[in-house]
């Protein structure tokens, strides 16, 4: 049992993730009001760049597929894949060797939430269409997003405090990234999200000040 719970925590804290695009070769563009002629009067062109929305950095896309190799615990290496998808609504499976969890996801142009969570799903089934009772209301990433917007995540305060992080990973760089920083009572979580793709990376500080990370390894948004 001991070991059953161990496996269910490092399953809710590190399914708290979510979106990022390799940035290979990428160079940043000058913002839109420093772009010569943008602000000379009459010129129509747009000096704001469209706003940026949480589900762009969760793609939840069926037949999507994230693997994420661990490293602190044995149980930090996992796979995600999307296996249904319906209106805003999709159904992962997630599997860290230890456990396979069931999550439907919403999402909206102002957050990624998690609804619903089942551990111990090894059949799953079309919730989407046979139906479930939402048991989740954790918000994985809120909007505006930007520096400085935060939301009350599960038993965590949630901040974005940069939107231009960069993450080396076994599935190549990535630049532009969004890193979350989760504040529990005694724990810290990192999250960073590449939009696009999906969270590349999460980092996960224990009480003892040791670090339980997840690096994407490898991915497929379908």
């Amino acid at each position: 049992m001991k070991k059953i719970s161990v496996i269910l925590l490092l399953i809710l804290a590190l399914g708290l993730l979510g979106g990022c695009q390799a940035a290979n070769n990428q160079t940043n563009n000058p913002p839109a009001n420093n772009i010569p002629g943008n602000n000379v009067p009459g010129n129509n062109q747009s000096t704001t760049p469209p706003e940026e929305m949480p589900k762009d950095y969760y793609p939840l896309t069926v037949g999507s597929y994230w693997e994420y190799e661990g490293a602190g615990n044995e149980y930090a290496s996992f796979t995600r894949k999307v296996l249904f998808a319906k209106d805003n609504l999709a159904q992962t499976s997630e599997d860290n060797g230890g456990t396979v969890a069931t999550r439907i996801i919403e999402t909206t142009d102002s957050y990624v939430k998690v609804v619903y969570m089942q551990g111990e799903d090894y059949q799953p089934q079309n919730l989407l269409e046979t139906g479930y009772t939402a048991n989740a209301n954790d918000i994985l990433l809120q909007a505006p997003v930007k520096v400085g917007t935060t939301w009350a995540g599960n038993n965590t305060n949630n901040q974005i405090i940069a939107i231009d992080a960069i993450v080396d990973t076994p599935a190549g760089k990535f630049e532009n990234c969004v890193k979350v920083k989760l504040s529990g009572l005694n724990d810290t979580i990192y999250q960073y999200y590449k939009k696009g793709v999906g969270m590349v990376k999460q980092e996960f500080i224990t009480t003892n000040n040791e670090t339980i990370s997840s690096t994407l390894k490898k991915y497929e948004i379908k």
